[in-house]
C-alpha cells in the first residue's frame, strides 16, 4: 500500500526525469563528420612522420656503422704485400 509521501515522491521524480534524460540519438551531422575525419587524418600524419624520422635515423645509423667499419679496415692493413703488389701491376701474363 502506497502513502501519501510515496506518491508525491513518485510524482516529483516522474517530473523530473526529462530534465536528467539522456538524448537517444547523438548529434552527428555534417560538421561533426568532417571534423572527425580530418582529426583522423592529422593523427595519421603524425603517425607516418613519426615512422619516417625513424627509417631517416636508422639509415643514417646504418651507413655511419659502414663507414666506420669501412675505415677501421683501412687502418688496419694485414694484406699481404706480394698480393697487393700484384693487384697494383696491370699486364700479367698468365700463360
Amino acid at each position: 500500500m502506497k502513502t501519501k509521501e510515496d506518491i508525491v515522491w513518485e510524482s516529483l521524480l516522474a517530473q523530473s526525469a526529462p530534465a536528467f534524460a539522456v538524448e537517444a540519438v547523438p548529434p552527428f551531422g555534417l560538421a561533426t563528420r568532417v571534423l572527425a575525419a580530418v582529426r583522423e587524418q592529422q593523427e595519421q600524419v603524425a603517425v607516418w612522420d613519426r615512422v619516417g624520422r625513424r627509417a631517416i635515423f636508422a639509415s643514417l645509423a646504418a651507413v655511419l656503422a659502414i663507414a666506420a667499419l669501412t675505415v677501421a679496415r683501412q687502418a688496419h692493413d694485414d694484406d699481404d704485400p706480394s698480393v697487393k703488389s700484384l693487384a697494383l701491376v696491370e699486364n700479367i701474363q698468365v700463360s
